[in-house]
């Protein structure tokens, strides 16, 4: 198993136990993520397509959550899973990278 460096990395750096005093929401969190760990970033959509390789049920993908220490909820944030979440911030995360910058 893999360390996932680019999943742990948005855990524990923006989606901290605090991160609601240093965000207005998820998708701010996530941007400064892009912006400030270029090397991790392309790196997200890796972690999340491995992560969800080794994890059949929701469960265990649950419990990969806990094992990284990750105190960040998807279902508390609206989400319907894990898998929903992870997907959705690594097709963020994809499309903002592979944005043409502003004229």
């Amino acid at each position: 198993m893999k360390r996932l460096e680019a999943l742990q990395t948005l855990l524990d750096c923006y989606l901290h136990e605090d991160w609601k005093d240093d965000y207005s929401d998820l998708w701010h969190a996530v941007d400064d993520f892009i912006d400030g760990q270029p090397d991790w970033a392309p790196r997200f959509n890796a972690d999340m397509q491995q992560l969800l390789g080794e994890c059949a049920t929701e469960q265990e993908i649950e419990q990969r959550f806990d094992q990284l220490g990750a105190v960040y909820y998807p279902p508390g944030g609206g989400w319907d899973s894990y898998r929903a979440w992870l997907v959705a911030v690594a097709d963020y995360v994809e499309k903002h990278l592979h944005k043409a910058p502003a004229a």
